[in-house]
């Protein structure tokens, strides 16, 4: 019995020695207030033993994450449930390092939760790739940008040579009536009116287009962007399209007073490049439509668009969002991919998904209406 003791008492030890060299390890008690450290913590975060002891893990705290990360941590380890995720922390000397967190609550002999472990990897390195790979990926939805404007400049030529048109008409006309002596000025304003709202629709196409050429970058976030604008800019840029091939672009009703935060330009990619993807899906089918839906929830919302397609196939679905995937023939061009289309999203605070379960081909993009200020 000594002898199975002994040798449960060596391999507890081997495994703790192994998780030392490896894992940044704490406990704390039930207040937070932490009781001991392994020397791994103490390496990476430059403070010695004596200077965590006694302190809880606000010691750390880099103030990278908003106060409701740390209230979803507590309130999650405080109902008994372990919590895993990334978590920025400041060293002593005030750089920054990342670690992948899992902490573990233990109960006492009364039931109640009397300490907490947690088991830290730093990632840093991984973070910094990952930094690395964002800031690629930036380069890479500007030159997809820039393609995706110069596919639809030939269109929009078109657009903008219609209006050109009825104001040179109109010109004309304006030019005959001040040579009538009898000449009619309620008729005269209207004529004036039609080149003042024609000249405005070919002014806001080019707004518009300047608007998606503007690097992703350099917008900061917008504190108030009505959604209304959002779907107005974007059909500006395609609907066209849709009404010369015959494509049935069904778009809401939307609130003119529903906005969110987010970079404008960037969500106007997105759904540019979704519409013209699901433009070029539906050109082929008997039944040419697409649909644009708006859903407001309490803290988000969701822009979804459907086009009269009968689903992506499951093949396609499982590489649709890796970077570079494409099943456009070259003659459709490459636009903006999918994955950039999600990082783009992403980085404003929500996510773009596809609806598997609907009967037709269908992406939600959801985005909160207010984003955290850090």
């Amino acid at each position: 019995m000594p002898i199975l003791t002994q040798s449960l008492i060596k391999k507890l030890e081997d495994q703790k020695y192994a998780l030392d060299q490896a894992a940044i390890v704490a406990s704390t008690d039930a207040k937070g207030v932490i009781i001991y450290v392994n020397d791994k913590f103490c390496e990476v975060s430059g403070y010695n033993r004596e200077e965590l002891l006694g302190k809880t893990h606000r010691i750390v705290n880099s103030g990278s994450h908003p106060k409701e990360f740390f209230i979803d941590l507590w309130k999650t380890i405080a109902s008994g449930k372990v919590w895993r995720g990334e978590v920025c922390n400041r060293k002593k000397n005030g750089d920054l390092y990342w670690v992948y967190t899992t902490i573990v609550p233990f109960l006492g002999d009364d039931g109640k939760i009397s300490q907490y472990l947690s088991i830290r990897y730093e990632i840093t390195d991984l973070k910094k790739a990952q930094q690395t790979i964002l800031e690629q990926q930036e380069k890479l939805v500007a030159a997809s940008r820039l393609s995706a404007i110069g596919e639809m400049a030939a269109a929009i030529t078109h657009e903008i040579n219609n209006p050109l048109g009825v104001i040179l008409g109109r010109v004309e006309m304006l030019k005959s009536m001040l040579n009538d002596p009898t000449l009619d000025k309620e008729e005269l304003f209207k004529v004036a009116d039609t080149i003042e709202v024609t000249g405005q629709r070919i002014a806001k196409i080019v707004r518009s287009m300047k608007t998606m050429a503007h690097h992703s970058q350099e917008q900061e976030l917008s504190a108030k962007v009505p959604v209304l604008s959002l779907i107005e800019d974007a059909l500006d840029l395609c609907q066209h399209r849709f009404k010369n091939h015959g494509v049935d672009l069904k778009t809401p009703v939307i609130d003119p007073n529903l906005i969110i935060d987010c970079r404008s330009h960037q969500i106007v990619q997105v759904l540019v490049n979704l519409l013209n993807n699901s433009f070029d899906a539906v050109q082929q089918l008997p039944q040419k439509w697409v649909k644009i839906e708006l859903q407001e929830h309490e803290h988000n919302i969701d822009i979804i668009i459907t086009d009269s397609g009968a689903g992506i196939p499951e093949e396609v679905q499982k590489k649709m969002f890796n970077p570079f995937f494409s099943t456009k023939s070259v003659q459709y061009g490459t636009g903006l991919g999918l994955s950039i289309s999600v990082g783009i999203i992403h980085k404003n605070g929500g996510s773009l998904q596809y609806d598997r379960k609907s009967p037709h081909t269908r992406f939600v993009i959801q985005l909160p209406k207010k984003l955290p200020k850090n």
